[in-house]
């Protein structure tokens, strides 16, 4: 598949009770056909939202979309797909 490689890291920093942790992070490789820091870049300031949770509705959105379209034939993405395309015309529009 042709697109952009990126390497993800999450760390576990601290428990819902705000106790720290000390946990291996999670590593990931992907591709995404967008480039994702262009993305966060243009949006940043556009939305309704502080910039923390602009970058994760962003990052959490390209990454959904990308499993979504390489599984567009799969439930429940089939029938997810055309309402989640008409979610990210609007989005667009900021």
């Amino acid at each position: 598949m042709k697109g952009n490689l990126y390497k993800f890291t999450i760390e576990h920093l601290e428990d819902a009770k705000g106790n720290d942790l000390e946990a291996n992070p999670l590593v990931f490789e992907t591709k995404n056909h967008d480039d994702i820091f262009k993305i966060v870049e243009q949006m940043e300031g556009k939305m309704q939202l502080d910039n923390q949770d602009t970058k994760a509705l962003l990052i959490g959105l390209k990454l959904f979309s990308e499993v979504m379209l390489k599984n567009k034939d799969s439930k429940p993405f089939k029938e997810l797909l055309p309402h989640f395309k008409n979610f990210m015309k609007e989005l667009k529009k900021k």
